[in-house]
């Protein structure tokens, strides 16, 4: 009709959705995900798995159930492969996850209603699971409130897990992408660069995923070096933090200095310990007279070693 002006915002297409699957011999796996995609209620637009150097069938298994498969002849690691699925995956909304976990029937739609146009990355609660149980081991809930008022600070104890995040794929291609020197924590890693970034995030308070523990897995074969990763990110903060991040730091390198005096790795103890020193803590923390005073004469790791083998000691009464 004549005079008429469209409203651009009725003639804008509908986001579209993809779904990313970094994969290395996840072929006993891959039928239960693909079972699950297929019963979502809102249909991903996209699913794209990347075989890393696969030595059994994972390739075949995906392009079977309808993905479009990448390969590397040799393993790159899971941050190479999600930086080379967002490369591929053409949609405005990107999902990650790992081929041995599952999802709700209902996961993408129900998280689609919070991409709005403001936010860039939308999470959901998430169920850990014991794989050969079912039992559930962990329950990772977030608050929304939390993340508007800090989002850094609440990252450091709530990470993104790798397959609860929806992400607007043109804010991960501005961030970097994940880290690919990382081992561990390169979801803590890119979330905390997308906060300070200025990132929106939404929450989405219903169990949508599900991981699955096993206890033989990669990262419990090397608790030393997964908590010596995430003592680095958060020294890396350190710099320009403010106050309230500062405290984050300091009560998160005590907690590390802890886990790793029950590994009993004493000569990583006294960097995390530092650490906390350096951000404003007072470590350890205790709420001993005895040890209140000795922590004024002794090094830090030998009165949390103290603090231990006291522990220790209760806990065989």
């Amino acid at each position: 009709m004549a005079g008429v002006v469209p409203d651009s915002r009725a003639m804008k297409p509908a986001p579209s959705y993809g779904l990313l699957v970094p994969c290395k011999n996840g072929a006993a796996f891959l039928p239960r995900l693909f079972a699950a995609v297929r019963a979502q209620t809102r249909p991903f637009d996209e699913i794209w798995l990347f075989d890393d150097g696969s030595t059994d069938r994972s390739g075949d298994i995906a392009r079977d159930h309808g993905a479009r498969v990448l390969r590397s002849e040799r393993s790159l690691g899971p941050s190479a492969a999600r930086n080379r699925l967002v490369e591929a995956c053409t949609c405005d909304w990107l999902h990650f996850h790992d081929a041995d976990d599952t999802m709700d029937p209902r996961y993408l739609e129900r998280v689609a209603q919070k991409a709005d146009p403001d936010a860039d990355v939308v999470i959901c609660d998430m169920l850990w699971l014991d794989e050969n149980t079912g039992a559930v081991e962990n329950h990772w809930r977030y608050d929304a409130a939390a993340f508007a008022s800090d989002a850094a600070s609440y990252l450091i104890v709530n990470t993104i897990g790798g397959i609860n995040g929806l992400y607007r794929r043109a804010t991960l291609l501005a961030t970097g992408g994940f880290d690919a020197s990382l081992a561990y924590w390169e979801d803590l890693d890119l979330g905390l660069r997308l906060s300070r970034g200025g990132a929106q995030f939404r929450v989405v308070n219903e169990d949508l995923v599900m991981a699955y523990r096993r206890r033989a897995s990669y990262s419990n074969s090397n608790l030393g070096e997964v908590w010596r990763v995430k003592l680095r990110l958060i020294r890396g903060l350190l710099s320009d933090a403010d106050q309230p991040l500062r405290r984050t730091i300091a009560n998160e390198a005590e907690n590390i200095a802890n886990r790793l005096a029950v590994l009993e790795l004493w000569r990583d103890v006294a960097p995390a310990l530092a650490l906390c020193r350096a951000a404003g803590g007072d470590p350890p923390t205790t709420e001993s007279v005895a040890l209140r005073v000795l922590k004024r004469v002794l090094p830090g790791s030998a009165t949390l070693r103290l603090q231990h083998t006291i522990r220790k000691l209760l806990r065989k009464k």
